[in-house]
């Protein structure tokens, strides 16, 4: 190679153009890799603790990062738990965000202490949820300082919620959710659903009483009388089932029931056996809908963020609306309810219903064998892939 000649100047040509950025993979390919780390988590993941600042006021609370190890930018999805003695440690929702992290996506689960405590407190959940979305959004390693929300269960209104308010919100997943609280009070009660869009009739279920424990619990104490004694009971129920991982059906938790109910007196037996009756009874229905309308009606005056429809404004970016059809704890009409009211509050709402998850199902009534439920598996798993290639839309808005 001749030197170059001292004297001799040369111009070094850069483009000016911006160079794009690696194509976002499609979204029925961030499906298969879900599903692929549902099946076998990724393992080459960190994971990290945060510091998140509440939106507003508030103590700041924790947060779980994961991400796949030594990645640059990639996107962010911010994943809030339920109403869950685990909270962010959920084993189904580490599994779930692991999996989401294994796409190639930066996930934080905030904390929200008081769910794990079995406290409603919306409000409060409403800034944590905020306070994540922010702090997951700031960081220099976010693409596009946006991020996806999801919400499961209880947490699915409260990411609507946010998503209608927060810049920095791309998308949101509300995965379990409900539309109308009293009508969700009252299938935990009763396990009557309504009609669906298709127009099949409403079923009578056996729900899993740990909804109605919960609401109890919380709702108790804003009537009138003296119904602590009964709320705290229904708060030890709750507990005890989310400590042992087990739905309010179960027999292990009888022993507790019989126990407290011995303490009791009279007429707190009597208001403890419509949340909790022997086992193989269900609640007398006309007292259990009169005390679900009573309870609601406080709750609405309390805490008028338990009610997502009313408080929400428009939603500018993408929903995905995802609910397991064998749910015992909230039921799929209840998401069917939810996309008809979002109908005109967004411009890119798609629903699903899954055959696959559900909070709890009924062990009574297994899935069928054989050749049948092989093909009844199959099918189920393919819409449900593309109820997942639909969901993974959002990251590209």
């Amino acid at each position: 190679m001749r030197d170059l000649d001292p004297g001799t100047s040369f111009i070094l040509a850069v483009d000016p153009r911006p160079h794009p950025r690696p194509a976002m993979p499609h979204p029925l390919h961030l499906a298969l890799r879900f599903a692929r780390g549902w099946s076998n988590p990724p393992r080459r993941l960190t994971e990290s603790e945060l510091r998140i600042e509440p939106f507003g006021e508030g103590d700041p609370v924790a947060g779980t990062l994961l991400a796949p190890a030594g990645s640059g930018p990639l996107p962010g999805w911010v994943v809030l738990h339920g109403i869950t003695r685990k909270g962010r440690r959920h084993p189904m929702l580490l599994r779930f965000t692991r999996a989401l992290a294994g796409t190639g996506a930066r996930v934080l689960i905030p904390e929200v202490p008081e769910w794990v405590d079995l406290d409603l407190a919306p409000a409060r959940a409403h800034s944590i949820v905020r306070g994540a979305v922010q702090a997951l959004a700031t960081r220099g390693d976010v693409e596009g300082a946006r991020v996806a929300l999801t919400g499961f269960s209880f947490g699915g209104p409260q990411a609507l919620l946010a998503a209608s308010m927060a810049d920095e919100v791309r998308g949101v997943l509300a995965w379990g959710s409900y539309a109308d609280l009293e009508r969700t009070v009252d299938f935990h009660f009763t396990g009557e659903d309504e009609f669906d869009e298709a127009g099949v009739p409403g079923r009578v279920l056996r729900p899993d009483p740990y909804g109605r424990w919960v609401v109890g619990a919380n709702c108790l104490p804003l009537l009138e009388g003296e119904l602590t004694p009964v709320a705290r009971a229904l708060h030890a129920l709750a507990a005890r089932a989310g400590d042992l991982s087990v739905d309010g059906r179960s027999p292990e938790l009888e022993g507790l029931r019989e126990e407290i109910r011995g303490k009791m007196t009279p007429s707190h037996r009597e208001l403890l056996d419509l949340f909790a009756p022997p086992e193989g009874r269900r609640p007398e229905r006309s007292a259990a809908l009169e005390l679900s309308r009573r309870m609601t009606a406080a709750a609405r005056q309390a805490h008028p963020l338990l009610d997502p429809i009313p408080n929400l404004a428009p939603i500018p970016v993408p929903v995905r609306l995802l609910h397991g059809r064998d749910d015992l704890l909230i039921p799929y009409t209840e998401t069917l309810a939810l996309a008809r009211a979002l109908h005109d509050r967004t411009s890119d709402l798609k629903t699903g219903i899954t055959g696959l998850f559900a909070h709890s199902r009924d062990r009574e009534d297994p899935p069928p064998g054989g050749i049948r439920g092989m093909v009844a598996r199959s099918r189920d798993a393919l819409h449900f892939l593309g109820m997942l290639s639909r969901a993974f839309e959002i990251v590209r808005a």
